[in-house]
This record gives structure tokens, C-alpha cells and sequence, in this order.
């Protein structure tokens, strides 16, 4: 397991990751998880495509 911020790390190394979120009044909490090629390029979550494609974060 690894943590990263470094999204072509993270393509680059894993075969499945997770995408966790954290706010202000929240503590971590998974939105997504399963293979990387689906995390990536075609994830169910808008927050996850949103950070994976730098939009936020």
C-alpha cells in the first residue's frame, strides 16, 4: 500500500486504488475504490473525476 497525492504515480504503480475525501467537519471517508484503470478513466463518483483531473486538490 502506498499514499499519494501524485496522481501518474498512482496510475503508474497500482493495480487498484481508492480515492479518499476529507472536509472540514468529516473525517475521511472512501468515495471510490476498484481498479485504477476504472478510478481513472471512467470513475462513478463526480468528486473523484474531479480530482483525478485536477479540478480540486
Amino acid at each position: 500500500m502506498i499514499v499519494t497525492h501524485n496522481m501518474q504515480q498512482a496510475q503508474r504503480v497500482s493495480q487498484s486504488c481508492a480515492f479518499f475525501l476529507a472536509t472540514h467537519d468529516t473525517p475521511g471517508r472512501i468515495v471510490e475504490a476498484g481498479p485504477t484503470e476504472q478510478v481513472f478513466h471512467n470513475p462513478r463518483d463526480q468528486r473523484t473525476s474531479d480530482y483525478v483531473n485536477g479540478r480540486f486538490g
